[in-house]
């Protein structure tokens, strides 16, 4: 009975001890190249300028996918039968990636924005309803900060679907101005007065030229448009003083704002 059991023993050693220490052994093998593969997978994105909340998702990815392709390798070394193993991992894998479409939707398309880079922290944008400055860059989701300071979340989905305005990514940006003179007034005279305000601002650029031209002529104005450059940091402050320096310019060369009149002519029946 004993010999029996010894006998046992012996086979079910020599038939499981060799595979469990293989497997043991490729476990661990495995482990310590995922974990290679992870830190090199980190430090190639990092150095592409990457989010490193993106990095370390990434790398993560990375790393739990290999770990899974290794599991799998040492339950079929072992001899368990992996074929439902992997039935199951792969309806749990449809299940979850169906729980999180949307946010697989945000991080495939954070991953493009990320390659193609339209725009980058610190930057202006006008995407679809919102409008404001880029204070974070994440996988999921960009945050905007408005000009009234109201913090926005907007998915990266919802930006790769629509139009992005940049008015930071060229540096300099355009004024577009209009100014209405008396249409009785001399036009070039006038048009002297508001060339001399651009050019005395030191925060007009000389490249390219300011222009200033007649545009339209109405009942009583003479409309002229105002179009300087000037670096974007620069824009909304010349775009709340400069209509002020034109006008003060404009009367001080003795022209006047046009005023809207109305003739009224009364007829009487007889």
């Amino acid at each position: 009975m004993a010999s029996e059991v010894l006998q046992n023993i012996t086979d079910l050693v020599s038939t499981w001890g060799l595979k469990v220490l293989g497997g043991i052994a490729i476990l661990i093998g495995g482990i310590m190249v995922s974990r290679v593969v992870r830190k090199a997978t980190e430090l190639g994105l990092g150095r592409a300028h990457l989010d490193a909340s993106l990095v370390s998702l990434l790398g993560g990815l990375v790393y739990y996918s290999l770990i899974a392709v290794v599991a799998i390798v040492v339950f079929g070394i072992v001899g368990i039968e992996t074929a439902s193993l992997i039935t199951i991992l792969g309806a749990s894998s449809l299940a979850i990636g169906l729980a999180l479409q949307g946010s697989l939707s945000n991080f495939a398309s954070g991953i493009m924005l990320y390659l193609f880079r339209p725009y980058e922290t610190g930057h202006y944008l006008e995407v679809g309803d919102y409008a404001g400055t880029v204070t974070d860059f994440g996988a999921f989701s960009t945050t905007v900060n408005t000009l009234d300071n109201v913090r926005i979340v907007i998915p990266n989905r919802y930006i790769s679907e629509h139009p992005i305005r940049n008015w930071t990514a060229n540096g300099t940006r355009r004024l577009d101005l209009e100014i209405d003179i008396d249409i009785s007034a001399d036009l070039p005279r006038a048009r002297e007065a508001m060339e001399q305000v651009l050019a005395s601002e030191p925060k007009i650029l000389k490249e390219p030229a300011p222009l200033v031209a007649v545009s339209n002529f109405g009942d009583t104005p003479a409309r002229f448009v105002v179009r300087p450059w000037c670096q974007h940091d620069d824009y909304w402050e010349l775009r709340y003083c400069l209509p002020e320096q034109l006008k003060t310019a404009v009367e001080a060369a003795g022209f006047a704002m046009p005023t809207p009149q109305r003739d009224l002519r009364i007829s009487r029946d007889e």
